[in-house]
């Protein structure tokens, strides 16, 4: 493959954030820095999920279908077919996609990829792992690929925006970890690449920075007038950094600026602001196997004790209240659900019914380090817990800890802020992956289920709405399991948070996702006159 290096000098000088826009353009490179909140700690489409994990699989990876905007458009599809229950799903695939190393991506490939998926069955198989089997996916021939499904699925085109599909021949041959274990490549490919995206992977220092090198002749071609000849992804996490590196020219775009900062953008010559409502849906999980937390009472009594009033006040940026645990602009939301209120003799009530009426015992607040949105809420807590006789310590940690510390109850904070953000449009994509007890019990845990959170109810009615086909029906069984799950306060839901993301204005081909609220798709971008 042909592609643009970037000279070492600028390598150093991106690395100590004190370049500017115009060396890079004088040197004919077209190199976009990016000012990002969050690590890109796992790369593995098989085991990572979040905002830039998936900002990064969507560069270096290529799916079966892609979101644009709104839209979810067929990529590596040409066309397709279901049978009228849904359950039979046929793809043809293009004939001209390559991985980077030139091999095709066919059907084989499309099905070695859904498979490892499966067999892993990390935090991605939420979409898959209970309608599929070992004999869900066939190679048709080169390129033809059918889905047969072990019961129908509604919303399956929507969870195909996320198989992405991994080069075969790299993954076996990476397929033995450093200790000896077939791990079906999971330590190597969290930090490696075996896609046929957009870009290719370059420097990669986690914690630091992130390098990402376009393929010249990209086998989909690009979409804009010009195309980037790569990216940086550069860790800034406090808010102010990313505006002063963006208003100094050190960066083209910050994903999550302040917004008491926002007018400084608007204000300033050549930048704007894109501000959108979207997804992106702040939680505070209480873990429900943990030694207080695991008492109902307890959690309704924290519940009430969160100052919700205060919350659109103290952030600094523009947020929602939660009406329960859907958003009001999601499907499937519910009206009128009995939740928490801001209320201390609510909360007085309820610790009064627990094994603990005087409270008395600490708790663990765990937040992500330096990122004052997850904070604030924690601080609110705080003090009003004091007034609960209840000890909360405030645990800042980075993300990739956090992440670690879900995988198992024991190991599970008693409350942790989570951001989650459904990957497409439907009840099953928001509510199977964070209370479905299957969702950490079966070894899949993730930050989204980090709750802990079981009730044999709720798992029936999640499993019986995701097969139905009658519309109607459907949302009537996940009203049922919202109602439940509201009953038994499996977490704090806070707000969901608008986008505030700013950009140099050279900077052209940007279209807000609501799926993707605070990052681009890089693919779509160019960037005209930046020195």
């Amino acid at each position: 493959m042909n592609t643009k290096s970037v000279t070492r000098v600028s390598l150093l000088l991106v690395a100590t954030l004190l370049v500017a826009a115009a060396p890079l353009a004088a040197q004919g490179e077209d190199i976009l820095l990016y000012g990002g909140n969050q690590d890109i700690d796992n790369i593995d489409p098989a085991t990572g999920e979040n905002y830039s994990i998936n900002a990064a699989l969507r560069s270096l990876y290529d799916a079966l279908f892609i979101n644009r905007g709104s839209d979810v458009l067929p990529h590596l599809v040409k066309d397709w077919n279901v049978d009228d229950a849904a359950t039979v799903w046929t793809f043809n695939l293009h004939d001209n996609a390559v991985f980077h190393d030139g091999s095709p991506v066919n059907a084989e490939a499309v099905a070695y990829s859904f498979n490892r998926i499966l067999d892993i069955n990390g935090p991605p198989n939420f979409r898959w792992g209970n309608i599929a089997d070992e004999n869900t996916v066939e190679a048709v021939d080169e390129y033809t690929v059918r889905f047969t499904l072990t019961e129908p699925f509604a919303p399956f085109i929507g969870t195909l925006t996320q198989l992405f599909v991994v080069n075969p021949a790299i993954v076996e041959e990476n397929r033995v970890n450093s200790s000896g274990v077939d791990d079906y490549g999971k330590e190597w490919m969290q930090s490696n690449a075996a896609g046929s995206g957009p870009f290719m992977q370059g420097r990669w220092e986690i914690g630091n920075i992130y390098e990402f090198i376009a393929v010249q002749d990209y086998w989909a071609g690009w979409t804009g007038e010009d195309n980037l000849d790569g990216f940086f992804w550069i860790i800034q996490r406090e808010g102010s950094t990313q505006l002063n590196s963006l208003l100094a020219g050190e960066t083209h775009i910050a994903d999550t600026i302040l917004a008491s900062d926002k007018e400084q953008v608007v204000e300033a010559e050549g930048f704007f602001l894109d501000e959108s409502s979207g997804l992106f849906i702040n939680t505070i999980k209480m873990n429900n196997q943990g030694e207080y937390t695991s008492n109902v009472h307890v959690r309704k009594a924290i519940a009430h004790a969160m100052n919700y009033p205060a919350l659109p006040e103290v952030q600094d940026v523009k947020v929602t209240l939660m009406p329960g645990p859907t958003p009001s602009n999601f499907p499937g939301f519910v009206p009128d659900l009995d939740i928490a209120v801001y209320d201390l003799d609510k909360a007085r009530e309820h610790l009064a019914m627990s094994p603990w009426p005087d409270g008395g015992f600490e708790l663990d607040y765990v937040y992500v380090t330096d990122f004052t949105r997850e904070e604030i809420p924690g601080l609110l807590l705080l003090e009003a817990l004091r007034e609960l006789n209840i000890t909360m310590n405030m645990v800042p940690t980075l993300w990739p800890d956090m992440v670690a510390s879900c995988g198992d109850p024991a190991t599970g904070p008693d409350l942790i802020n989570i951001y989650t953000l459904p990957p497409f449009s439907d009840p099953h994509a928001h509510l199977y992956n964070q209370y479905h007890s299957d969702q950490w019990t079966s070894g899949a845990g993730s930050f989204q289920s980090c709750s802990f959170y079981q009730n044999e109810r709720v798992d029936e009615l999640l499993d019986e709405a995701r097969s139905l086909g009658d519309q109607d029906q459907r949302m009537e069984l996940y009203a049922e399991a919202q109602t439940l799950i509201a009953d038994d306060q499996t977490s704090i839901w806070m707000y969901t948070e608008d986008s505030l993301t700013a950009f140099n204005d050279c900077v052209k081909g940007f279209v807000f996702s609501p799926f993707y609220p605070i990052t681009v798709l890089f693919q779509d971008l160019w960037m005209d006159n930046c020195g």
